[in-house]
């Protein structure tokens, strides 16, 4: 009787109980959603620029350089005034070539069996270097939809897209120095002895014939301080969507150690232009001369990315990841100006998440 009492008090166990399992140290709820949406600041060190002025190369080229338009043209026959002295047409010109309607001021014009004149009353300027900005970190709103399943307790993999807009600036300028430019004609004689220094000769002659075309013409620049300048100016909304592949390792059921590659599609819209004191062909003076122009160009890249992130309750988390991109440049141009936008580069953001 004693003993069926003591066995009914001892508590009831199972006949073959073995060891119990122990519990994984990583549990994500069960409950959550795989979809996470997040949203944060990226800044983006992209944008290096680099311009090429060709200002030398196109409809600019007559502006960098104004001969004194007194000395005419020296392929074709005209009226020339010099400093010191004059080579007009003359009587004998239309046919010839020759005129006697020239004179000059000094002997010292006279060598070599030539006759020299100069004309002092051009300018010119230095055509502008290419120029560059270096990027500035530029902070890109940016907003992230992922879809991570767990493919075992520590270990999430899916697809992500993030979409972010950051705006670029750029800013050149080259200092173009300027010149009195002086024009040097010289006249072959051909034997002619000329009068004494001081002749003027007269449209009808007569007189000692010389061509109206000079033989040679140089030019000699002097610096004349002041000068002119180029600068040259960018802007750049650029608007990304990137599309990829995200893994995320969990080492506690709090904190994860993301890795993710994928495409990027970037859509830029830019406007550029420049301006510069050039040379006013017509007035032989500085005038402000440029060029804009503006456009939009669709740009593919890739992209590499390492996160880590914070679950501080069972749907909020925070987030500090660090991208790098290689993209197309953005290359484009401004009259004879063109420019690229060097696109590839790093980013680092930091966000909140929301799992759902």
């Amino acid at each position: 009787m004693t003993a069926r009492l003591l066995f009914a008090l001892l508590p009831a166990t199972p006949a073959f109980a073995g060891p119990a399992s122990p519990k994984s140290p990583i549990e994500p709820p069960a409950e959550i959603s795989p979809w996470r949406i997040g949203t944060g600041v990226m800044w983006r060190n992209i944008g290096d620029l680099s311009v090429s002025p060709d200002l030398a190369n196109g409809r600019f080229a007559g502006n960098l350089f104004v001969p004194d338009p007194a000395a005419g043209p020296a392929n074709a026959n005209a009226d020339r005034t010099y400093d010191d002295g004059y080579v007009n047409q003359g009587a004998a010109t239309p046919g010839t070539g020759l005129t006697t309607f020239w004179g000059y001021q000094n002997a010292s014009q006279v060598g070599g069996g030539n006759l020299t004149y100069t004309a002092s009353g051009g300018l010119g300027l230095s055509a502008p270097g290419p120029g560059s900005d270096d990027a500035d970190a530029e902070a890109a709103p940016y907003i992230e939809v992922s879809y991570l399943q767990p493919i075992r307790a520590d270990l999430l993999i899916g697809p992500t897209a993030n979409f972010s807009f950051v705006s670029l600036d750029g800013r050149t300028a080259s200092p173009m120095a300027l010149s009195d430019a002086s024009t040097v004609d010289s006249y072959a004689l051909n034997g002619v002895i000329p009068p004494l220094a001081g002749y003027m000769g007269t449209f009808a002659g007569p007189g000692p014939l010389i061509g109206n075309q000079p033989t040679t013409r140089t030019t000699v620049l002097t610096p004349a301080g002041g000068g002119g300048s180029y600068a040259f100016d960018s802007s750049t909304d650029l608007y990304s969507l990137a599309l990829g592949g995200e893994a995320h390792w969990l080492p506690t059921d709090r904190c994860y150690i993301g890795f993710g590659a994928g495409l990027v599609l970037n859509y830029a819209e830019w406007d550029a232009g420049w301006s510069a004191r050039l040379i006013d062909p017509a007035t032989v003076a500085l005038s402000t001369y440029g060029a804009r122009s503006s456009g939009d160009d669709f740009l593919l890249g890739a992209y590499l990315k390492t996160s880590g992130r914070y679950r501080f309750t069972d749907q909020w988390s925070i987030e500090a990841f660090f991208r790098y991109d290689w993209n197309e440049s953005l290359d484009g141009s401004a009259g004879p100006t063109t420019f690229k936008i060097d696109l590839s580069g790093w980013s680092a953001g930091f966000g909140v998440g929301f799992t759902f």
